[in-house]
């Protein structure tokens, strides 16, 4: 298996762990030793799969505790996207159009009363605010 597929196979497997054991933000994950031997891939391509999720803010790990699941709101993988792919003015544009159906949606939704920030959907007011962060 490369890198690459193992990689991917590790993220892939870890999702599935997390959904079938209903892991919830703030809960430890299961051990790096665990994940080697019910994977069979080596500590060091799990070591790696957990640090690159921790980079993305998927997860944190507190040393001498374990890893634990992260909150959305401290993922950062559009925040690295956005920095290293949104370069050009057609881009930001785009950005802006779907900026703009978030705010139609929720003002339609909420009848004018609430904004995309004050709405009750996460992902959504989260997303809309890193795009904000590319088009102002």
């Amino acid at each position: 298996m490369n890198q690459k597929t193992r990689f991917e196979y590790i993220l892939t497997e870890l999702e599935k762990i997390i959904r079938e054991t209903n892991i919830h933000p703030g809960d430890r994950l299961p051990s790096e030793r665990y994940l080697k031997e019910e994977l069979n891939v080596s500590r060091q391509s799990v070591r790696e799969a957990l640090r690159a999720l921790e980079m993305l803010g998927v997860v944190h790990v507190k040393i001498g505790e374990g890893t634990y699941l992260a909150d959305f709101k401290e993922h950062r993988l559009f925040d690295i996207i956005g920095r290293f792919l949104i370069k050009t003015d057609a881009q930001r544009d785009e950005l802006m159009e779907i900026n703009e159906l978030f705010e139609r949606y929720i003002d339609e939704k909420y009848d004018g009363k609430k904004t995309v920030e004050e709405s009750d959907n996460l992902i959504l007011s989260t997303i809309y605010t890193i795009i904000k962060k590319y088009t102002d």
